[in-house]
């Protein structure tokens, strides 16, 4: 029976803990507060190696409070065991008082900058190994302020960027990531682009730092309330409302005339045309490869299959949402961006909306339009250019009665105006579509601040003020949009 209550008392620690995220135990003080984020370098993990690079550390099991001090050299090893307990050796031997499923290693004092290696990057902050599931998670913890050190230069490391625009950056990282903080979760933020690109230690650079330490604290507000401050890398000259990418209809999130974006193409270019691809792009797909992309989305959408038969054709159409009721509309989207994609096959025709179809074309933005590749395009009666649905020799016109017509019965050639002026095509020709070009600008989802666009106004003789302004106000200067200091 003693057994059975003590068992049962270590199962309540265990449920509490893993229901408390960052439990603050004894003495032990879990880094917390208004400017300390949770970035999850790791999730899922298995077996996961650490390494203490630089300063004093101490690990803690924050359920049995057992601890042990680290020093440089220390090489820490986390493995879950089951599916909330943890095996930690550190340099090989195994520490037998602390198995708990959250242990922090946290830096023992401030008299050195305390570094830890993960993955080959150095972190600062502490460092939180979470079982989970049977799977670890590794998070680190540290001041925002830090954390945007090592978040610059992957989201804007261009070294010859202005200043202003570096700022403007540093502003809107910030806000995003407060924004985020989540007390229910185990961590705020991930290091990937699903959050904001976080290189740690490792990614900092003196020139971004200066834009960090320049504008600390400041946030922005809207109706005095903190945004969450979307951006993206080319808004390709117009950004998007909100509504047309996600669900809500944000005030401080819609479409403005970006025409800075162009910037990217006069910049120097890598091997892969980037910048410049950024702001303009092509891709190609001939309809076997987009059935093969059909298949591979029904097996991961098993809730929004594309059951079209063979895909014949696509279409896409740039339809705004309304705000407020979130429904589709009729009006056109501000900067054109695709909206609903209609995938058109032998069985049918199948629809996918918004980001779902970034997604499924595997495209850098939604900015787009898209050319049949083979199949013969004719402009019908209301203007429209289309592809015909049956072969050239079956096609009719309507004559002055308004009665369809074979069109030149007696001729085997149509004579046709291109761009290249004046060609002939045989009647026998097929109107099947081969594939599609898909012509695009723009890089991201297009909602909030242009980075590409906030270069350019930088060098335009922008402040990063103006440019928050004009991206999450549409430049009104009504004051509802302000930049406050978190402190």
């Amino acid at each position: 029976m003693k057994f059975r209550k003590r068992l049962s008392s270590m199962m309540l620690m265990l449920l509490l803990t893993q229901f408390f995220a960052l439990p603050v135990l004894a003495d032990t003080a879990v880094p917390a507060g208004a400017d300390i984020v949770r970035v999850a370098l790791a999730t899922g993990a298995g077996t996961t190696e650490l390494m203490i690079q630089q300063g004093s550390y101490v690990m803690i099991d924050l359920m049995t409070q057992f601890s042990e001090a680290l020093t440089p050299g220390s090489q820490i090893l986390a493995s879950p065991v089951g599916s909330l307990n943890l095996r930690i050796e550190n340099n090989g031997n195994t520490i037998q008082g602390m198995n708990g499923p959250l242990i922090l290693i946290k830096p023992a004092d401030d008299s050195d900058v305390p570094l830890v290696t993960f993955n080959k990057r150095l972190y600062r902050g502490s460092i939180l190994i979470e079982n989970k599931n049977g799977k670890l998670n590794i998070i680190n913890l540290l001041d925002v302020e830090h954390y945007l050190y090592g978040v610059l230069p992957k989201e804007m490391g261009i070294s010859t960027a202005p200043a202003e625009a570096m700022k403007a950056q540093a502003i809107v990282s910030r806000t995003y990531a407060l924004k985020q903080k989540n007390s229910s979760a185990s961590y705020d933020l991930s290091a990937t682009n699903s959050s904001q690109v976080y290189g740690g230690f490792s990614a900092e650079a003196g020139y971004t730092t200066q834009a960090v330490d320049a504008t600390k604290g400041l946030v922005i507000y809207y109706d005095q309330q903190l945004i969450t401050a979307y951006f993206c890398s080319n808004a390709g000259g117009y950004t998007e409302s909100s509504e047309n990418v996600w669900s809500s209809g944000l005030s401080y999130a819609k479409a403005v005339y970006s025409p800075y974006d162009a910037i990217a193409l006069r910049q120097a270019q890598d091997s892969a045309g980037w910048p410049a691809s950024s702001y303009q792009w092509e891709k190609k797909y001939t309809l076997t490869q987009l059935q093969t992309m059909i298949s591979e989305w029904n097996a991961s959408h098993a809730d929004q299959p594309i059951q079209v038969g063979t895909v014949t054709e696509i279409q896409g159409k740039s339809l705004a949402y309304d705000p407020v009721t979130r429904k589709i509309t009729i009006a056109k989207t501000a900067s054109g961006r695709i909206t609903q994609l209609d995938v058109l096959g032998t069985a049918g025709t199948a629809s996918l909306y918004k980001e779902d179809i970034r997604n499924f074309l595997e495209l850098r933005s939604a900015l787009f339009t898209i050319t049949p590749q083979g199949g013969t395009l004719v402009r019908n009666g209301a203007g429209c250019t289309t592809t015909l649905s049956q072969p050239i020799s079956t096609a009719k016109a309507l004559v002055a009665n308004g009665q369809p017509a074979p069109i030149a019965p007696k001729k085997t050639q149509y004579a046709i105006i291109t761009a290249n002026g004046v060609q002939t095509i045989d009647k026998s020709a097929s109107a099947a579509v081969t594939g599609v070009t898909i012509s695009g600008k723009g890089h991201g989802h297009g909602v909030g601040m242009s980075q590409w666009g906030a270069i350019g106004m930088a060098e335009a003789g922008k402040t990063c003020r103006e440019i928050i302004e004009y991206y999450y106000n549409q430049g009104k200067n009504d004051g509802r949009l302000t930049l406050q200091s978190i402190s």
